[in-house]
């Protein structure tokens, strides 16, 4: 993915993601296949999440680059892992373990250790910058709408959450809203509909 959008904290966000263009990435960790416990209707749709985050930038913009850095684990410039050079490159955290160079409590690292134990929580996701100018204490309103997608929500979406408990980034970031949804399939071709495989009656069995 070419141009990775900034936040609103200035780092690029969204650089790692399964690969839309890959039925097997997709059906691997996005699509809701009829190998799983999910009712016929919802196979081929996806759980989304989405969470509504405000940022802080008052006490963000007092820290320096180097603390910002270490919060997130990547460089505010090019987006790069903190062991590497460019926005694409892989963490090298088995070279680091002890976070002397990505700390153990930075956004990144949290979110995907790179572990074969946590191979599977990977979801693909955007965040959308949202600014509402001042609120009544003449405070910036701004931060992100982060949304993303999933085959489980319970195996992928809550062990990364779980993890990024306490995370570096927690003292300038504040959840405020947001929700767990269920994406029906889509339109397969010109003769099917929205939601034809939750609204079609079976025909009975001779």
């Amino acid at each position: 993915m070419a141009g990775v959008q900034r936040n609103l904290m200035g780092f690029k966000d969204g650089i790692e993601n399964p690969d839309p263009a890959s039925p097997a990435d997709m059906d691997r960790f996005v699509w809701v296949t009829d190998a799983g416990q999910e009712p016929a209707w919802a196979v081929g749709g996806t759980y989304q999440v989405v969470r509504i985050i405000r940022m802080h930038l008052e006490p963000w913009d007092r820290m320096n680059r180097l603390q910002q850095e270490h919060g997130f684990g990547r460089r505010k410039d090019t987006g790069a892992p903190l062991s590497g050079l460019r926005e694409r490159d892989t963490p090298d955290y088995n070279g680091d373990p002890h976070g002397n160079i990505t700390p153990l409590d930075s956004h990144a690292r949290l979110a995907n250790p790179r572990t074969p134990e946590t191979d599977h929580q990977r979801i693909l996701r955007r965040g959308y910058n949202y600014d509402h100018g001042l609120d009544h204490t003449a405070t910036h309103d701004l931060g992100v709408a982060f949304c993303c997608y999933q085959k489980d929500i319970q195996r992928q979406y809550e062990p990364i959450q779980t993890r990024l408990d306490g995370e570096r980034l927690a003292t300038v970031l504040t959840p405020i809203g947001g929700g767990y949804f269920y994406t029906l399939p889509g339109v397969r071709n010109a003769t099917d509909w929205y939601a034809s495989t939750l609204l079609t009656t079976p025909a009975p069995r001779p």
